[in-house]
């Protein structure tokens, strides 16, 4: 067997590692999310995924940069198709929680691993690197606004915080009541910072 075929097959199964991961984080909470648990998800040992991941440590990042992907995959493309930063920052906040609507599963898994996983020796937990690179970016869509012009003046890192904040509210509602009407907020929180970021005439 080829290099390149033992890399794609490792590389299938840590998808499927992965994947089950987010199963039974989702299905079972992070309490009950054990490596056993996982591998009976899988139908493998938990050998095969000590040797892909190490511990549980490593496997709940893994899960963390992959719920990340799936939502730069569907963001980052209707982020950067639009002709201006409001229109971008419309975008922005509709495909954060549209990510929402179409991945409940992962979603779910990763609130309860915000909630449940500590960071090590009281550091950061698993989410925080992800959490900060969300606010970076949102930063460059509201700083081309304000060299567009099209912003007002303010404080940018103040501004993408408080954006940041009200959607990572949405999860614990959303999983709440599943009938929510998201349609509904996401209208409400476009027309909000819309005018909270505007220049005025």
């Amino acid at each position: 067997m080829s290099s390149e075929s033992r890399t794609f097959i490792e590389e299938a199964r840590r998808a499927q590692i992965i994947a089950c991961a987010i199963e039974v984080l989702a299905d079972h909470g992070y309490a009950r999310t054990t490596m056993a648990r996982i591998a009976k998800q899988a139908k493998i040992s938990t050998g095969v995924i000590s040797y892909h991941f190490g511990g549980k440590a490593q496997l709940i990042q893994a899960v963390v940069a992959e719920v990340a992907r799936l939502a730069t995959d569907l963001m980052i493309p209707r982020i950067l198709a639009q002709p201006t930063a409001a229109e971008a920052l419309r975008a922005y906040i509709e495909s954060n929680l549209e990510f929402m609507r179409l991945h409940r599963k992962p979603l779910l898994a990763l609130v309860e691993i915000i909630t449940h996983q500590p960071g090590e020796e009281g550091g950061p937990g698993p989410y925080a690197e992800q959490a900060e690179v969300a606010i970076t970016d949102l930063e460059k869509v509201l700083e081309w606004g304000r060299k567009s012009g099209e912003f007002r003046d303010f404080d940018q890192r103040s501004m993408a915080i408080a954006i940041r904040g009200v959607i990572d509210a949405v999860p614990g509602r959303l999983l709440n009541d599943p009938d929510f009407d998201l349609d509904l907020l996401t209208q409400e929180l476009v027309t909000t910072f819309t005018l909270a970021t505007r220049r005025q005439p």
